[in-house]
């Protein structure tokens, strides 16, 4: 993925603006190598298009805001993600660790930009240095153009190589971690786009006993990637261990707002099962939430899965608890799936993870 040819050639503008997302480095045994994970959005502030005035209109009507709920900083900032126009068919050429990369696919119709950059690990142990890679992460940003190449104009992010073995959290976002009330589509359209994000209390501690235990963290969420700022803003200011974040995108037409629910079965087992094959022999501990279908979800992973999903941890929400053949289903899992129902983090804070690693 290396280019051969000049970082000049980034042809990003003035008008255009760029995020990158935190990503993951994957080790190749039978190559040698390791495989650096890129994934960014390019887009631009344009002129609301017929579509989404009428999407917008609608979702002032779901959420029955006020003119003063409408005219705030928080709903402005929460929704301009969603009115600004994605950019197609830019060059991205990026600087990881000190060196200049031209991705070979420019971006998409929606704007996103995914490639998988290969380095040997000399070169990984040079940048990242002499501490362990557990301990490290590398460096990212993105080179807009030829005349700005060098300006105010970078977008900063990190890579964090995931070493083959070891173990791994997998937390869902809403209702595990962050009030969302998912189960109420007003009420959670008003906390995630009038409200500020609050965060579920003693998440963030025991998340970070886990940290001091050697767990990686990767969040899931069926927010779009339009929210990603303030998701990961909460997740800085809440104190939560640093981590890869999986959001999703959505098409207009899709009427997300009418029907914005938790990521369905699909979409949500996919992105961990990903997760799981490209670390086979890491173990994962998988944490979510009664409000949707984590329960089943997370389940039918443990049966594809057995000797990687060592836990499933649900947070039961009270008006949204766990009963009758939910719950049975749950607890028949194999004996190496450790299983817990809890309601508070404070119930969880005895686990130790690797004796929970050794049970699969």
């Amino acid at each position: 993925m290396r280019s051969r040819k000049s970082p000049a050639e980034a042809d990003l503008s003035e008008s255009d603006h760029a995020r990158l997302f935190p990503s993951l480095g994957v080790y190749d045994a039978r190559r040698d190598l390791w495989k650096l994970q890129i994934h960014g959005r390019v887009f631009r502030e344009a002129k609301v298009p017929l579509s989404k005035r009428l999407l917008l209109r609608g979702l002032k009507k779901a959420m029955k805001a006020s003119p003063e709920e409408l005219a705030s900083e928080t709903f402005r900032q929460r929704i301009g993600g969603f009115l600004a126009r994605p950019v197609r068919g830019k060059r991205i050429v990026l600087n990881i660790g000190g060196k200049d990369f031209r991705l070979r696919r420019r971006t998409r119709r929606n704007g996103s930009f995914v490639a998988s950059i290969k380095v040997t690990g000399a070169w990984l142990n040079t940048v990242l240095g002499e501490n362990p890679i557990a301990d490290r992460s590398i460096p990212v940003r993105l080179i807009r153009s030829n005349a700005h190449s060098q300006d105010q104009g970078h977008c900063t992010s990190s890579i964090r190589p995931i070493e083959p073995i070891g173990i791994s959290v997998v937390s869902d976002i809403d209702d595990t971690i962050k009030y969302t009330d998912s189960t109420c589509r007003q009420r959670m359209l008003t906390n995630t786009f009038l409200r500020p994000f609050e965060a579920v209390g003693g998440m963030a501690q025991l998340y970070q006993n886990w940290k001091k235990q050697g767990a990686e963290f990767h969040y899931v969420s069926s927010s779009p990637w339009e929210l990603f700022e303030p998701l990961s803003e909460l997740c800085q200011t809440g104190d939560f261990p640093a981590g890869s974040m999986h959001l999703r995108y959505f098409r207009i037409r899709d009427e997300m707002f009418k029907r914005w629910r938790p990521i369905r079965r699909k979409g949500k087992a996919g992105i961990i099962a990903g997760l799981m094959i490209q670390y086979p022999q890491r173990c994962f501990i998988l944490v979510g939430d009664s409000g949707e279908r984590d329960p089943e979800i997370y389940r039918i992973l443990a049966k594809r899965f057995p000797k990687q999903v060592a836990g499933i941890l649900i947070r039961e929400i009270p008006d949204h608890t766990i009963e009758g053949k939910r719950r049975d289903k749950l607890q028949t899992l194999a004996s190496g799936t450790f299983v817990r129902i809890f309601k508070t983090a404070d119930e969880l804070n005895g686990i130790d993870l690797s004796i929970l690693a050794r049970r699969t």
